[in-house]
Formats: C-alpha cells, structure tokens, sequence
C-alpha cells in the first residue's frame, strides 16, 4: 500500500505557483483587492491591470494616495470595444474603460482597464479623484455609450447633441451609410442660453450688467474652430464653457480602417504646426508593439527634426500669441524663422508641412548630404532672433501687465487637470517626458528643463522661449554625434524597398505589393502599446491594440491640447474678456488635435 501511495503520489501533477507580479503597484491593487483585479500582464516594459468596475473609484483612490505608489496624474481615459477582437466570447464583458496613470514622485505608469457589460453600459465617474478625467469621460460617452455615474456635466463633447450613435463601437456603419442616417436628424444649431434656469437673484434685475457672450467659432483670436460662451459681469468673466468638436476628423476611427503605414499621413493633419512629431510618436508606439529596433542614424535624424519641429510650433505659437495681445513686429520675426524651419523640411522630406517621412521601422529615406550643412545654418542665426524677440517682448511694459498674474494655475490644480508640457513645467512642475521617460537619443543629450513660478501667462511664456534655446542646444549635439549606417529595419516583411528599386525591379515591386498587402506586411502580435513623448504642447501618444491583422483594432490619440484646454474655464475665471484672448493664447490650443 506504501509502494501505491508513493506511486500516486509521483504521477499527481504538481500545482502550478502562481506568476509572481514584479510590478509593485500591480501587487499592491492585487492584495488589497483580490476579488477586483481579475489579470495582471506585464509586456513591452508595460505594466496592465484588468480589474471589476464595480471599485474603480477605490483603486485609484488608493494609487494616489497611497505615499508608496503615488499616481497623482491620470495621464488619459479612453475606452476599447472587444466585440470582434480575436478569442472574445459572447459571455465577456463588451468594453474596457482603460485609465492610463502617470505617478510623478515614482516616475512611473500604470494601465487600469475596468470590464464593462454592453446591457449594464455604466461606470463610476472619478472625476472627483482626477479632475483631468473630466473631457476624457465625456469623450469616451461621446464615442462609445458609456455612461459615468456621477460624472457632474455628462454630454457629447465632439459630436451634435442630438446625434444618435457611436462612432468607435465596432458596430458603427462605416460603409454602406445608405441604410441608415448616421448624421444627426435635426440640427439644433445655436442653443440659446446655456445657463438658462441658473441666473443669480439680483435685486435690480434691469440695472443688471450680467450677459452671454458667444466667442468663436470663427474669431481670428481663437487660431481655429472654437466657441467659448461666456457669462459676464460687465466685462469680467463669471463663467465658461469652452465647446469644442467643429473640426472633428474621426482620427481614431482612421486608424481602424488604414493600414499602419497608411496612416502616418493621417497623423500629419493632427497637430500640422510639428507633423513631424505626430510621425515619429505614432510611429515608437507601432514599433514597440512588434518590438523593433530602429537603426541609431533614424534615431538621430528623428531628434533633430523633433526639435526644429518644436521650434516651428513655438515660433508659430509666439508670433499669434504676441499679435493678438497687439504686437505685430513680433509676428513677423517669428514667422521667418518658422519659414526657415520649413524649408529644411522641403529639403528632407519633399513637403513643407505634411510631410509623412516616418515609416514603421525608421524613415521614408535618409537625408541630402548637405542636411548638416543647412540645418548648422539655420542654429548659427537662430540665437539672434530669439534675442530679438525678447528684447521686444520680456520687458516691455504693456506685455508684462497683459501676461503677468494672468491665467493663474497652481503646480496641485495643473496636475490634477491632467497638463502637460509648457503648460506644466510653467506651473513649477519639472516634468519634461525627454528627461523623465527618454526616448529617441535624448538621454545622450545635454539640455536643461526650464520651470517657472507663478504658472500664469507670462511664466509660460518664459518657459517656451527658454525652450528654443535649448532646442538648439539639442539640434547642435544631435549633428555632432550623427552616426552613419542605415535608416530603415532589415526586415523586409516590414520595410517598403527603394522606390527607385520598385519602378524597375520586378522583385522589388512585388515586395512593395506584399509589404503593403493585409496579412503580409506589417502585423503585429496581439497585444497593446503605448510610447508617451514631449511634442511641443505636452504629452502626446498613441495607444494601438492590434488583432494580429494588418490594421490597428483600436487607435486611440492622447493629444495634450485636448487634456489642456479642459482647465481653461478655471484659469480665466474672474478675469476680463481681453484677458481670455491672452489665457487663450498662452494654451496653444490646436483645433486639429483637439477635436481629432
């Protein structure tokens, strides 16, 4: 009986242990909430807790205040619809609300996805934990149904209000538009009064000086389609609403219906002040879902180009930033530099604004072999017009009484909205993406993280101006250290060959055909990525989740523009209107990113 038992006992399998989660805020939710947290994944340095919505309030209640963990910004929300993704049952909940939280004393990330049933279409709203969370659940309520208890102004935010669909579910007619009206059926238009209902008690009502004003959507000052209506006192600002969504695009559902490398062009048209910088994020996120690693020389021609794309952006936000508040002679100083800036661009790319040089795996070509040359020209004067500028703006009286203590907002209060970039780092937060999480070759780069005090305008404006310089310094380094060698992947599954190769070569045509074909060229493994980088106005990123085809299931476009401009009621409230022209301003709000 003895021999039988021990037999017994050798043929048992053996209990697999548990998968230890190395991710200490990953352990930490698993052990306070076993129950919730149902998969923990750690993949591509990416760390994506899936847990019950039925907590969420709880869990990031204790990711933030939590000393240990930290996660005092959530970076983004969005949403992802599984109904066709590859191994779903019918069984599964049909949405995942994914939060994507940065922790700034931890220099850390962190991916929540809370499950959500398509018959109990509801989550609670943590816009009493993340103030920043506010648009973003709008959005997601916008595009995809899902409604948030207690969120304190759910409506549509980009589409009508009287639209009847959403246009991210993956049961949105794209094609064949004929068998239902997918545009609203009646267009409200102008609403009328939106604090209708809500007027203060007065005791001369007629001697009252409280009335709307309707700013935009067409105002030169507004630098694109935005409306604001305000409620004023007089000429003082009592209250805001910002509306946006005129210039909605469908970026995110683009990306559902190009291939990878077709929808670089999409991404010009995003923020068009720095396409290039639109390129080369979409493109660090793609490549880090199929884990390639793209040669140095790309690395470093992708630098450089970020950074004069920065300067473009910046020169064009300063000379519309300085004109509106009414001095011209800096408009037209800043826009040669941006004029110089887009010939460099001509030179590498064939375009002067959407340029569509990236590629999957490194960059459409390499440069003209007077790049050095040129681009050295360019930072040998740029020093000149910076000062320039300056001696005509840091201390002139009228500039410094129309910026100074305007717009004011707190380090806390920036955080909590969710800012990023300029708009941050002018807030005395030393958040700079380059610094904190590299990418591209900035680690072995030198440059400085300028921050300011007051977080009002004028301290924005500082911060962008030092900005430019140390851009240049970036530039500068960059073209020392250019390394030659390839600017594309060897993989030929990935790469598209020479064009030149292709008009002549049947081997290489049919190689092209391939690459570009669904199912033969780029397709990556299951899964999801996502690379945050500085662009000009903060945080930008591209969330892809692929199914394996050749075309992403869910591109989802965290643009700082968007996450910014949510914190503008507060920053011009009390002020005078002329005040908001230069709070406005001072956000460098781009529309075609803010509505995607």
């Amino acid at each position: 009986m003895a021999e039988e038992s021990a037999e017994a006992i050798e043929t048992e399998p053996a209990e697999e242990a548990p998968e230890e989660i190395g991710d200490p805020a990953a352990r930490a939710l698993k052990d306070r909430f076993p129950d919730e947290v149902l998969e923990v994944s750690e993949t591509r340095g990416e760390t994506t807790v899936v847990c019950a919505k039925s907590r969420i309030r709880d869990i990031l209640t204790l990711l933030k205040d939590e000393p240990r963990l930290s996660f005092d910004r959530l970076s983004d929300v969005s949403a992802v619809d599984y109904t066709s993704y590859p191994g779903h049952e019918p069984d599964t909940p049909r949405f995942n609300v994914v939060y994507n939280l940065y922790s700034h004393p931890n220099n850390q990330r962190l991916r929540l996805r809370a499950q959500v049933t398509e018959d109990a279409c509801t989550i609670p709203s943590v816009t009493s934990i993340h103030r920043g969370a506010e648009w973003a659940e709008r959005e997601v309520f916008d595009m995809f149904g899902i409604r948030f208890d207690g969120h304190p102004d759910l409506r549509r935010i980009l589409m009508p209000l009287n639209f009847e669909h959403y246009p991210l579910r993956k049961d949105y007619p794209v094609r064949g538009m004929g068998e239902r009206d997918v545009i609203a059926p009646e267009d409200p238009g102008f609403l009328g009064n939106p604090y209708a209902g809500e007027e203060e008690e007065v005791d001369d009502p007629l001697g009252s000086e409280r009335m709307v004003l309707n700013l935009g959507p067409q105002h030169p000052a507004t630098h694109g389609t935005l409306r604001l209506t305000l409620e004023l006192d007089g000429e003082r600002i009592v209250r805001c609403i910002p509306d946006i969504g005129y210039l909605h695009t469908g970026f995110e559902k683009l990306g559902e219906h190009h291939t990878y490398n077709q929808y670089v062009t999409v991404t010009d048209r995003m923020n068009y002040l720095s396409p290039l910088c639109n390129n080369i994020a979409y493109s660090m996120s793609v490549e880090r879902l199929m884990d390639l690693e793209v040669p140095e020389r790309a690395l470093y021609i992708r630098t450089i180009l970020w950074e004069l794309s920065r300067i473009a952006d910046h020169m064009v936000w300063l000379g519309t930033h300085a004109l509106d508040i009414g001095a011209f002679t800096v408009f037209l100083y800043t826009f040669e530099q941006r004029e110089r800036c887009y010939n460099i661009f001509e030179l590498v790319t064939g375009a002067r604004l959407t340029t569509s040089y990236t590629r999957i795996g490194g960059l459409g070509w390499d440069v003209p072999d007077n790049f050095r040359e040129v681009v050295l020209d360019f930072v040998a004067q740029f020093p000149a017009a910076v000062e320039e500028v300056e001696r005509l703006l840091t201390r002139n009286r009228i500039w410094i009484d129309r910026t100074k203590d305007i717009g004011v907002i707190s380090a806390e209060d920036a955080i909590n909205w969710n800012m990023s970039g300029p708009m941050l780092r002018g807030s005395g937060v030393e958040y700079d993406i380059r610094k904190q999480e590299p990418f591209l070759v900035y680690p072995d780069l030198d440059f400085d993280v300028p921050v300011g005090k007051h977080g009002d305008t004028y301290d924005r404006y500082l911060v962008r101006m030092e900005e430019l310089r140390q851009s240049q310094r970036i530039i500068e380094q960059a073209l020392d250290k250019l390394p030659d060698g390839p600017v594309k992947v060897g993989d030929a599954k990935v790469i598209l060959p020479e064009k030149g190769e292709v008009d002549f070569g049947m081997e290489s045509l049919i190689h092209h055909f391939k690459v570009l074909m669904d199912g033969h060229g780029l397709t990556p493994e299951l899964g999801e990525a996502y690379v945050p980088t500085e662009s000009p106005n903060g945080e930008l990123g591209f969330y892809v989740v692929s199914d394996g085809t050749g075309y992403a299931y869910r591109m989802r476009v965290r643009s700082p523009s968007f996450m910014n401009y949510q914190a503008y009621p507060q920053m011009v409230n009390g002020h005078m209107i002329s005040d908001a022209i230069a709070v406005l301003g001072s956000v460098n709000v781009i529309a075609g990113e803010l509505d995607r």
